[in-house]
């Protein structure tokens, strides 16, 4: 996990407790790796030194470089872990993520990387939505063009990607589509769990986030990987569209993000 600024301590502590509050088997020892990132806030710091107790490493960085970099220094302090879990510091994981994640990478060891489906909360609205991602591996190495193929802090990793894949690309905006294309060029097999164990919340930000520079920088990178993947292929319409939403008026990419056309989605 990695914290920044702009993190909400109540959001933080929140999904904090959702780890430690994870129904898992005794015998399985967790480890909570936190980075944060440059200066956070005094609130937020009390926050995060309020759970360090329950931090297996705890790193505090003098500089914001971005969640990329900070997700690497993580990665360079692993030990001998044989999953790993990513999780957002403002999101909630229901009590039997990890231990449905493990029992379904233990029994399926092809699969390298394990995504859930998840359940949106708008914390202005109150409204809700299961995502759904990839509904196998072939589905996930065939629409990479168009979706990402797990949802980023949902996933858990074995060991052996990071052997394959050393660490994120050091990227500021979108490191982690950036990672999915270096993992699936790598011959990674991606799965997704059918079970919304994580919560993702939108919240302000969460427009605010969605800036032209951000827009431009997916679309490179959508560009790139489909170029790496696949050579020349009709799929690059695919990140044209997208950058067209994503620079269209604001109201007009809220209807967008929470209309129909976009793929594995129902309102609950």
């Amino acid at each position: 996990m990695s914290v920044y600024h702009r993190d909400d301590p109540a959001l933080l502590t929140s999904a904090l407790k959702s780890i430690l509050s994870q129904k898992m088997d005794t015998a399985i020892e967790t480890r909570l790796y936190l980075g944060v990132d440059g200066f956070v806030p005094d609130l937020l710091r009390r926050a995060i030194e309020e759970y360090s107790k329950y931090i297996y490493k705890l790193f505090f960085f003098e500089d914001n470089r971005g969640l990329a970099h900070v997700l690497n220094d993580l990665i360079r302090a692993r030990e001998d872990e044989e999953f790993f879990f990513r999780m957002d510091a403002d999101d909630i994981s229901e009590p039997h993520r990890l231990e449905r994640q493990l029992a379904y990478m233990r029994a399926h060891p092809e699969t390298d990387i394990l995504g859930t489906d998840i359940l949106e909360v708008d914390l202005a609205s109150g409204n809700k939505r299961i995502v759904r991602f990839a509904a196998n591996p072939e589905e996930a190495r065939r629409n990479i063009a168009r979706r990402v193929p797990v949802a980023h802090p949902t996933v858990c990793f074995r060991a052996r990607v990071f052997d394959r894949v050393p660490q994120y690309p050091e990227i500021r905006l979108n490191e982690d589509i950036a990672m999915w294309f270096s993992c699936i060029k790598a011959g990674l097999v991606f799965d997704n769990l059918h079970e919304a164990l994580y919560q993702f919340s939108i919240g302000p930000d969460f427009w605010k986030r969605r800036s032209v520079l951000k827009a431009w920088a997916e679309f490179l990178i959508y560009v790139r990987g489909i170029w790496h993947l696949d050579g020349l292929t009709w799929k690059y319409i695919f990140p044209f569209l997208r950058l067209l939403i994503r620079l269209a008026p604001m109201p007009l990419q809220q209807v967008a993000y929470a209309s129909s056309i976009r793929p594995s989605t129902s309102s609950t």
